[in-house]
């Protein structure tokens, strides 16, 4: 082989190889942004708040009048949204999880006590969870796509029972003793139950920044796993759970307790293994994923701008705004709250505004020209609302 012919020929193994990696780490890393605050509702209704989206780019949420005296639970598809029929009037109602299926959890308070029971609704119909002995108010935390939900049951004093609802059956769920204290998410829906009915959470003993692990648990099989900091830095002295996928791999933080501060982001996987995608030096409050292991970091309480991040692989954190094509001016990403199989994503700004984040591939991202609309004013939720809502899923502020 002659010496230009090699040059040519590791010339053009090394353009084949950039070509089949490149692309692959770019390709469809961009989003359309539309605001959910500028929905189409029907009457009287001028609130839609967002809970969740599945899979084919629905957006759940609850919607309400001016004064939030009239309530029900809407789905967000193409800029307006539809009510879901058949739900109980004179109620207040609160969106929660949607799967793949449609199907969706909500709670039923009534508007004088603010409480009531947990449902789904599906196949067109309500149907209410079986309320536990002495439970006072209900609500679905996460919800599979086989309709086996994790519904967290409160009574009188709001202490909270832990419950598996599936077939028609709600019971207790009978944690093992090595997971003490479970704590599933902290605010709004989580991602805690996948299809092969396993859990993820939170367990402490003395406290959560105390002895803090995460955890691995499937009911059915009694099977159950506590999962650890990462080995290779012993200043890293807790370890939080925050998502599960269909592949079981769990998604969390191993970090520090103490100055200076650290958080590493990773994936256990089934054999309990941590594999680290990303070390920083600041803290945030939430971590979403999807079956495809893309990360979303987000919920940051340090000075603004607010920020999200996205790694799609180990090693590359990007800012999310930065792969918007069309972001508001003025505004930022502050929360992702829902972040589907397709890669699209809801979130709410640090000023209210509710959004949707619609997933472009390259082509469209490339190929259209998308304008930089103003921020619009968001209309804000009714404060007796919004104590209900935090009622309900009460971990809304700053907590690492």
């Amino acid at each position: 082989m002659t010496h230009t012919f090699r040059s040519l020929f590791s010339f053009v193994t090394a353009l084949l190889l950039w070509i089949c990696t490149v692309p692959a780490q770019a390709d469809g890393l961009h989003w359309r942004y539309v605001s959910l605050d500028q929905a189409t509702l029907p009457p009287p209704f001028v609130f839609f708040n967002p809970s969740d989206i599945s899979d084919d780019g629905s957006v759940v949420g609850f919607v309400c009048d001016s004064t939030c005296t009239v309530t029900s639970i809407g789905i967000f598809k193409d800029g307006k949204v539809t009510l879901l029929p058949g739900l109980p009037s004179g109620s207040l109602l609160f969106s929660g999880p949607i799967n793949a299926r449609g199907t969706v959890g909500f709670s039923i308070l009534d508007p004088v006590t603010f409480l009531g029971p947990a449902a789904l609704f599906r196949n067109g119909k309500v149907e209410i969870i079986p309320p536990q002995p002495g439970e006072s108010s209900a609500s679905v935390l996460g919800l599979n796509d086989n309709d086996t939900a994790i519904v967290e049951s409160f009574d009188a004093n709001f202490n909270s029972t832990f419950v598996l609802y599936s077939d028609g059956k709600a019971a207790p769920i009978n944690f093992p003793s090595i997971i003490m204290n479970p704590f599933f998410g902290f605010g709004g829906v989580c991602k805690c139950i996948n299809n092969e009915r396993t859990i993820e959470g939170i367990a402490f003993n003395q406290g959560i920044f105390t002895d803090a692990r995460g955890f691995r648990f499937n009911p059915p099989k009694g099977i159950a796993m506590l999962l650890n900091t990462f080995p290779g830095d012993p200043t890293e002295t807790l370890a939080w759970g925050q998502a599960i996928n269909e592949g079981g791999d769990v998604l969390g933080y191993s970090f520090v307790s103490k100055p200076p501060y650290h958080e590493r982001i990773g994936l256990w996987d089934n054999k309990g293994t941590f594999h680290t995608y990303f070390v920083e030096n600041v803290s945030s409050n939430r971590l979403l994923f999807n079956d495809d292991k893309l990360i979303v970091i987000t919920e940051f309480f340090n000075p603004p701008p607010r920020v999200s991040y996205f790694v799609p692989e180990p090693g590359v954190r990007l800012n999310l705004a930065d792969l918007v094509v069309n972001l508001p001016v003025g505004q930022d990403l502050f929360l992702i709250t829902g972040l589907n199989n397709q890669g699209d994503m809801i979130g709410v700004s640090s000023g209210g505004g509710n959004f949707l984040l619609q997933r472009l591939d390259d082509e469209e991202a490339s190929s259209r020209s998308f304008a930089r609309p103003v921020v619009q004013k968001t209309r804000a939720i009714p404060p007796v609302m919004a104590a209900i809502q935090r009622r309900l899923h009460p971990q809304f502020d700053k907590l690492k």
